[in-house]
C-alpha cells in the first residue's frame, strides 16, 4: 500500500509516496504528472526496495520552489538536501522522461550519492530538431476565466499518442498507433489541469537536457530501457547510438504495456540484492493535512468524458456559474478536483 507523506526543506514542502523494504528507489515522473503516475510499476518492486515515488517540486502535491528553476541543478539540489533529511545517502534512482532528466543531472552532481540510475523514456536529440520543438511544443495554458485555453489542453492530450512531437502533425512525425483510450486522454488531462500554467517549467528544462553527451558523462552504473512502443522510440536510439563505457548499459524490452512493466521490475528487482540498506530517518517524515475543497455542484458526477474534449468546457462553465468570483486558476483546482474524485 502507498502511504502520502512529505518532508519539508527551506519551508517547502517534497511529497511522496513510499511503500516497501529493502534498499531504496527514488522514482521520478514525467511531466506534467506527478508520482502517483509510477504507482503501478512501484508495486511490482516493494518486496526489493523501500520505494519513494516524489513529486516534483511545482508538481503534485510538492509545493514549487521559491524561485522559479532555470536549470535542473535547482531541482537536484533541493532534492539532495530532502534525501538527505530522511537518511537517502545513496538510493538508486528510476527516472522517465522529465525524471529521467532529473536522474541524470542528479548523478552528475551527486555520483557518490546514487547506487544506480534506470532511465526510462529517455532520448537524444539533434540541436536543430530541439530548436524547432521548443518553439512549439509548450503554448501557454494560463487559465482562462472563458475555458479557451482547455480547447488547447486537449488539443495537447489527443495529438501527443498520435504524432511526436504534437505540435508536428504531418506525416513525418506520425506514429502510427491506435488512439489511447478516453479514459488515458482524461487522465493526462487532469494532470495538465492540476499543475496549471506552470506546466512547462521542468518539462522544458528536461528537454533542453536531453542530450547523450549527459549521459555519457555519468560514473554511476545506469540502465537504458528501450521498449518498441514508446512514442519517442526514435530518439531513444539515437541515445543507445551513443558509445558508453561498460558501467552504462541498455535494455531492450518488448511486448505490451503489462509485459514492459514486469520485465521493467524484474530487471530492477535483480539489481536490488547489490545494493546496500540505508536507515531511513522516520522522524523527518510527515503526514499531509487532509485538503478539501468546499466548491458548488460538488455533489454530482461530472460530464462525461467526450472524445472531442466538449466535457472539460461544459463542466468549467457549470462551475463558473456554479461559483460566481472566482478567479480562472482557483475554477481550474475545482475542476481537477471535481475530475479526480468522482
Amino acid at each position: 500500500m502507498s502511504i502520502g507523506r512529505f518532508v519539508t526543506v527551506e519551508n517547502k514542502k517534497l511529497h511522496f509516496y513510499i511503500m516497501g523494504k529493502g534498499p531504496a528507489l527514488v522514482m521520478l515522473h514525467p511531466s506534467p504528472s506527478s508520482g502517483e503516475t509510477l504507482l503501478p510499476l512501484a508495486k511490482h518492486l516493494t518486496s526489493h526496495y523501500t520505494i519513494f515515488c516524489i513529486d516534483t517540486p511545482g508538481y503534485g502535491k510538492s509545493d514549487a520552489l521559491t524561485e522559479t528553476p532555470t536549470n535542473l541543478s535547482d531541482y537536484t539540489s533541493f532534492l539532495f538536501q530532502a534525501f538527505k533529511k530522511i537518511g537517502l545517502s545513496k538510493p538508486a534512482i528510476y527516472g522517465s522522461a522529465t525524471g529521467a532528466q532529473l536522474a541524470v543531472r542528479y548523478g552528475l552532481e551527486y555520483p557518490d550519492s546514487v547506487s544506480h540510475i534506470f532511465l526510462d523514456n529517455s532520448a537524444h536529440f539533434e540541436d536543430a530538431l530541439a530548436d524547432k520543438i521548443l518553439e512549439h511544443y509548450f503554448p501557454d495554458l494560463t487559465p482562462q476565466l472563458d475555458g479557451s485555453h482547455l480547447t488547447q489542453i486537449w488539443t495537447i492530450v489527443s495529438q501527443m499518442f498520435q504524432y511526436f512531437p504534437w505540435c508536428f502533425t504531418t506525416d513525418e512525425y506520425a506514429l502510427n498507433r491506435p488512439q489511447m483510450p478516453l479514459f488515458v486522454l482524461q487522465m493526462v488531462a487532469v494532470d495538465f489541469l492540476k499543475v496549471g500554467a506552470a506546466y512547462d517549467v521542468a518539462y522544458k528544462l528536461a528537454f533542453l537536457h536531453e542530450r547523450g553527451e549527459y549521459v555519457q558523462q555519468l560514473k554511476v552504473p545506469t540502465s537504458i530501457f528501450r521498449w518498441n512502443n514508446s512514442i519517442i522510440t526514435k530518439y531513444v536510439d539515437q541515445l543507445l547510438a551513443y558509445q558508453f563505457e561498460d558501467h552504462i548499459q541498455g535494455f531492450m524490452i518488448d511486448g505490451d504495456a503489462k509485459e514492459r512493466t514486469l520485465k521493467m521490475a524484474g530487471f530492477m528487482n535483480e539489481k536490488a540484492s547489490n545494493l546496500k540498506t540505508y536507515d531511513i530517518d522516520f522522524s523527518a517524515i510527515q503526514v499531509p493535512e487532509n485538503i478539501v475543497l468546499l466548491y458548488k455542484t460538488s455533489s454530482k458526477d461530472p460530464p462525461a468524458v467526450q472524445t472531442d474534449g466538449q466535457h472539460l468546457r461544459v463542466a468549467w462553465q457549470d462551475l463558473v456559474q456554479q461559483n460566481p468570483n472566482k478567479t480562472a486558476e482557483t475554477i481550474q483546482t475545482y475542476l481537477a478536483d471535481w475530475y479526480t474524485n468522482n
